[in-house]
């Protein structure tokens, strides 16, 4: 199916991944790591990785993630964090999950949902104020926002 897994060693930390190489239209591999050691849960590392890909656009709109057992198989966790993972990008509308037909990259909205949109204006205050809270400058925050845009696959984005 194209998958493959191993274990590497980044210091003391034993990091799994895994390899799909069909993932991409661009035939390169892509490859989500799994860090048992982190503090952050292993279905959200895998959402992240996930999210991350889809906004850079190396996952465009359409593509088919690979199917939960599999991915659950190869990273060496229940499949119900998998399905996790999926669920929680289905809830941020990065995929749609079509039954047994997996889940598939959205193409990003056409138009603004106004309850939506201040829902996240709200999360973006907080954490913009986190931010700041840890000790960066208003600049500092900015230059980090303008990185975050500017990875983005903007594509027939709205500017």
């Amino acid at each position: 199916m194209g998958w493959s897994a191993g274990f590497r060693k980044a210091g003391l930390t034993i990091v799994y991944h895994m390899v799909y190489k069909e993932f991409m239209k661009t035939g390169s591999e892509a490859v989500i790591v799994v860090d048992w050691n982190a503090d952050e849960p292993v279905y959200a590392q895998i959402a992240r990785q996930i999210r991350a890909r889809i906004a850079g656009g190396e996952l465009p709109p359409g593509t088919v993630l690979p199917p939960v057992r599999a991915v659950a198989s190869d990273l060496g966790v229940n499949l119900n964090t998998v399905a996790r993972a999926y669920r929680l990008l289905e809830e941020e509308g990065f995929v749609s999950i079509r039954g047994r037909g997996g889940a598939v990259v959205a193409a990003p909205a056409r138009e603004a949902d106004g309850e939506r949109i201040a829902g996240l204006s709200d999360e973006l205050d907080i954490l913009i104020t986190r931010l700041y809270q840890a000790g960066l400058s208003p600049a500092e925050v900015r230059r980090r926002v303008e990185q975050v845009i500017a990875g983005m696959n903007t594509r027939g984005a709205k500017k």
